[in-house]
């Protein structure tokens, strides 16, 4: 006579593990933390708090008002990073916001003739820093075409756009504007600048009055000296560069180094060639 067996199925069953509910949960889980590290790989791999949603720029004319955060432009880039402490050696007084205006001013002398891919930029300064338009225009150009710059090293030629031009909407393609720490963080945002660093962000080389003039620990007192760092590092954002590491101890950094907040052992260096 046959015995009945126990019905193992259910046994059989559990054995076999998660049900197809459970593994889709996990699968699901894997698949959101790996779109996690994807994020954050990407943004740490651009520099600061580079984030990956447009940020607010302007394509702003003469004396009109800073744009708000919620703007939107192309892929911004932070200069240095977030920081949370004052990093300047100079006791020079920098008020924390200007007047809100931007305006285009006049840079001295002729372009330099050269060969290669043209870039059209304007010099911008907000209203209510202290600041000499001329002197401010005159430093940017000479940085500029300096024969240690990019001009030299890529190739490009800087052509700047006059007021008169960029009033009536000549294409720019790189706007150096020197801004008070309270405007550097709108024109930055949604990257954190904190009032103490700068960026580039859509078209603007955003230069943090803080840092131009105050300087930083990494050069010393040498202020001149970092404002040169301060526009061929942005500026080279503006054409395209990334940012690069230290390659070795004791040497030039490149400028697209991120000098104000770390030197990575290397020898704070203003220009893009020489490094």
């Amino acid at each position: 006579m046959r015995e009945d067996l126990p019905d193992t199925r259910g046994a059989r069953r559990r054995r076999r593990g998660p049900s197809r509910q459970v593994r889709l949960r996990r699968t699901i889980a894997v698949t959101v933390l790996l779109v996690l590290v994807a994020v954050v790989t990407v943004r740490l791999t651009r520099g600061g708090d580079t984030p990956l949603v447009d940020a607010a720029s302007s394509g702003s004319r003469p004396t009109t008002s800073a744009p708000s955060s919620s703007s939107t432009s192309k892929t911004p880039n932070n200069e240095d990073g977030s920081s949370t402490t004052e990093t300047s050696t100079s006791t020079t007084k920098v008020p924390q916001n200007g007047n809100g205006k931007i305006t285009v001013v006049s840079v001295p002398g002729a372009d330099v003739p050269s060969a290669g891919r043209t870039v059209k930029y304007t010099v911008e300064i907000e209203g209510g820093l202290g600041v000499d338009p001329a002197e401010v225009g005159a430093t940017v150009e000479g940085i500029l075409l300096d024969p240690r710059g990019w001009q030299k090293v890529d190739g490009v030629r800087f052509v700047n756009v006059s007021p008169a031009q960029e009033a009536t909407g000549a294409h720019v393609d790189v706007r150096v504007t020197l801004a008070s720490p309270g405007l550097t963080d709108k024109l930055c945002a949604p990257m954190r600048t904190l009032s103490q660093v700068s960026c580039w962000n859509g078209e603007r080389s955003v230069l943090n009055f803080r840092r131009w003039a105050q300087g930083d620990d990494s050069y010393g007192d040498d202020v001149a000296r970092y404002r040169v760092y301060q526009v061929n590092h942005e500026v080279g954002h503006g054409i395209g560069h990334q940012h690069k590491m230290c390659p070795g101890k004791g040497e030039r950094a490149p400028v697209m180094v991120q000098q104000t907040l770390d030197l990575g052992g290397c020898k704070p260096w203003p220009y893009p060639s020489g490094a």
